[in-house]
């Protein structure tokens, strides 16, 4: 069963704020995501809690007109996964879980960075990089069996780390109250979109109406794709001397996945936190 690790916009008097960072100023965050899903099989109510705490920084390299330029360096991590018969701890600081197939890779990115182009009104991320070279580590890590064939976990990593799927998050992370009325759905989603609306500086989110919007979580050895439905969210944003203060966000969601042995429906809740230290 693959767990996800590891959101259109109506302004509402929603003030008019923009990041205004200048050259070289620097912030410490802690940044925490939580995640439960749940379903059932073979009759059995299941769980499983995963917890990811990031301690990184946001330094502003450069400010050009509309866009700023971010480096976020991963400073250490400490990661739970707990369910029936699973517990996971990786710890980025004792080298815990390094081993571990499901959350070892986490370990890659402490001490790593990545560099964001950002919009300074909309906190929308234009570009990323970084992704790939994590990309590669994660597959040195975990190589290919055979010579010529993808490492097992390329798939999942491009589809978590890719810089297509890094914007996503980032771009949610970061938002800030726009006229814009639809929003992409977050990483792991890789097409359709939701409706944000915003009321002053906090922000709340629903699926358009037509049909639910479908996904496609990876494609080795066969693909594993689904639609999501029931999505609901809310989050707030506070500014600090030009950068984030703080940014909070929960999303819950049913997600039908079409399974290689039988149809699994699971519930979700996601939940982040963006914390200036």
């Amino acid at each position: 069963m693959i767990r996800l690790l590891g959101l259109c916009w109506l302004v509402s008097i929603a003030p008019a704020v923009e990041f205004d960072p200048k050259p070289d100023d620097l912030v410490l965050y802690r940044f925490s995501t939580t995640q439960t899903a749940q379903w059932q099989s073979a009759g059995d109510d299941l769980r499983y809690d995963t917890r990811i705490v990031w301690d990184l920084s946001l330094r502003c390299a450069a400010v050009a007109g509309s866009l700023m330029t971010l480096k976020a360096t991963f400073i250490q991590v400490e990661a739970t996964h707990r369910g029936p018969g699973t517990e996971i701890r990786v710890h980025s600081p004792s080298g815990a879980g390094a081993g571990d197939p499901l959350l070892g890779h986490l370990l890659l990115l402490a001490g790593r960075t990545l560099t964001l182009d950002v919009e300074r009104a909309t906190g929308a991320v234009r570009s990323i990089s970084g992704a790939e070279e994590l990309i590669a580590a994660i597959n040195a890590k975990a190589p290919a069996a055979v010579p010529g064939d993808p490492p097992p976990l390329d798939a999942q990593a491009r589809a978590t780390y890719g810089p297509e799927a890094l914007a996503r998050l980032w771009s949610q992370v970061l938002a800030l109250p726009t006229s814009a009325t639809s929003v992409p759905l977050p990483a792991p989603f890789t097409a359709g979109t939701m409706n944000r609306s915003w009321t002053e500086l906090a922000w709340t989110v629903r699926l358009p109406d037509g049909p639910a919007p479908t996904f496609e979580l990876a494609r080795m050895p066969a693909a594993v794709r689904g639609s999501v439905s029931a999505l609901s969210g809310s989050g707030t944003v506070a500014l600090l001397a030009g950068l984030p203060a703080k940014t909070t966000g929960t999303l819950a969601f049913t997600l039908a996945i079409d399974a290689m042995t039988q149809p699994v429906t699971t519930v979700n809740q996601v939940t982040w936190e963006l914390v200036a230290q």
